[in-house]
């Protein structure tokens, strides 16, 4: 049993380094957006509140009603766009390097030229040039996907799934946008403590989210942690302070 239990821990952390770094941009992407999106409900109601009082009448029912609806559709329409960026992405990539083997192939003196400029540009001298373009003969895989990265700039979309890119948007838009809710949905009665449990469920999700950025991608973790946290401190603010002005 020790031994079963070790190998489906070891099993479980590798499936979960995987995720977090395959799909670490879709995490963090979806998560912060969530948190903003929903946060900006939150905000507004607050904001409005505080600078008109005819607003009051607005209930704490109605902030996790608009909040929830905007926590759902736009996470459907953010996965939605992540699913067709890396559709587009990937046709545009099998097109190009469908033209680019095919240029290879037939080789013709202006695409031979051409391949060899841009090695010489890259630092080769002439001679290593035309060595290295008979070898992209040899080998037409590795050379196709040279051009296609040095003369398109279009990268490799690698093994990433767009069904499951979509999906990891979605969850962490999800996850992450529902925490600024959590006070109202709970039915706590002072606008301004749930705003202030809201804006403390906000700075946690961003330093959840920083510590993610750190751990899968290994630079410091003040940098990681400060920037997540200004770029969702300054969205929130931005979010409050349009609240407040719709509301004088």
């Amino acid at each position: 049993m020790a031994g079963i239990w070790r190998r489906w821990r070891r099993t479980r952390t590798r499936v979960q380094k995987y995720i977090s770094q395959q799909y670490l941009r879709e995490i963090v992407y979806g998560g912060s957006d969530g948190i903003v999106t929903t946060f900006a409900v939150v905000a507004g109601f607050t904001g409005a509140n505080a600078t008109n009082s005819d607003l009051m009448g607005l209930t704490m029912g109605a902030v996790v009603l608009f909040g929830l609806a905007n926590l759902f559709s736009d996470a459907m329409s953010m996965g939605l766009g992540d699913y067709m960026s890396i559709r587009s992405q990937e046709d545009l990539y099998n097109t190009t390097y469908q033209k680019e083997l095919k240029h290879l192939e037939h080789s013709s003196k202006s695409f031979i030229q051409m391949t060899q400029d841009k090695l010489v540009d890259k630092g080769f001298n002439q001679s290593d040039a035309k060595e290295i373009v008979k070898l992209f003969h040899k080998n037409p895989k590795f050379g196709v996907e040279w051009l296609m990265q040095e003369c398109h700039g279009i990268p490799d979309p690698g093994q990433i799934s767009p069904i499951l890119s979509a999906l990891a948007t979605i969850v962490s838009f999800l996850t992450f946008g529902f925490i600024p809710l959590i006070p109202f949905i709970f039915g706590i009665s002072d606008p301004t403590l749930a705003f202030l449990l809201s804006i403390s469920g906000v700075i946690i999700a961003l330093i959840l989210l920083g510590l993610l950025r750190w751990k899968v991608v290994g630079y410091g973790i003040m940098r990681a942690l400060g920037e997540t946290l200004l770029l969702g401190g300054v969205s929130a603010s931005v979010a409050f302070m349009i609240g407040a002005i719709i509301g004088v």
